[in-house]
């Protein structure tokens, strides 16, 4: 493995998805601070916004970094440089992660110091912010493993709708459970036991997806 390698393909992308990532990141910070608002109906519009900006940003990543190279032909010219096989795997699904996490550390860290330094927020929406944002990050992980098991647009499209209709789902039955919908009204940080699994559940999905990406990408014998 050469460090040196990763990181100039690592720098690489990041170069390239520069503009994109400037957006993204200023959406995020438009999106937390409009949930500061103290308005419910504005405080809702930035909460949807930041799901929105969160979905896009996982979506335009992984189908720029990861399932472009292979339909415009870009792999097939990195590939032909003296390059190992683990070295481009590796760059690859580091700056794909990073460009993501770098949008959803910025709306979930922005959305929760509001709750705490504003007298009108509730801190405990921290809690429900937490599982919420795990989610997002899991369906993220599912997708990139997707899109490096397929090499299919269409089946990564597939599962990110898919997601995307769980997100959905999840959001209503985790305002369904009573403690939940408790915490999100109280200005105390409790965790009740159902968020607690869900964290748990969720944390499994990020590091099993993560661990089965790197497995299957560094395995693979022709990236071509």
């Amino acid at each position: 493995m050469n460090l040196q390698v990763i990181r100039l393909l690592f720098l690489k992308d990041l170069f390239l998805s520069r503009k994109f990532l400037f957006g993204y990141l200023v959406g995020g910070l438009v999106a937390a601070g409009i949930t500061c608002i103290p308005n419910q109906a504005a405080s809702y519009v930035g909460f949807i916004l930041m799901i929105t900006v969160a979905i896009a940003a996982g979506i335009h990543f992984i189908g720029n970094l990861m399932l472009g190279e292979s339909t415009d032909q870009t792999r097939m010219f990195v590939m032909s440089l003296p390059i190992s096989l683990l070295d481009y795997s590796l760059g690859k699904i580091s700056v794909v992660i990073t460009t993501y996490l770098m949008p959803w550390t910025v709306m979930f860290a922005g959305s929760t110091i509001c709750a705490f330094i504003f007298p009108w927020a509730n801190r405990g929406s921290v809690v429900v912010l937490t599982a919420i944002f795990l989610f997002l990050l899991s369906s993220f992980m599912v997708q990139l493993v997707t899109a490096i098991v397929s090499e299919s647009v269409g089946w990564t499209i597939g599962i990110m709708v898919a997601c995307n209709v769980m997100l959905n789902l999840f959001l209503m039955k985790l305002f369904e459970v009573p403690e939940v919908a408790e915490i999100v009204e109280s200005d105390v940080v409790i965790w009740p036991t159902a968020v607690i699994q869900i964290l748990i559940i969720e944390a499994i999905v990020i590091a099993a997806s993560l661990a089965i990406a790197i497995a299957f990408q560094t395995r693979k014998r022709d990236l071509i």
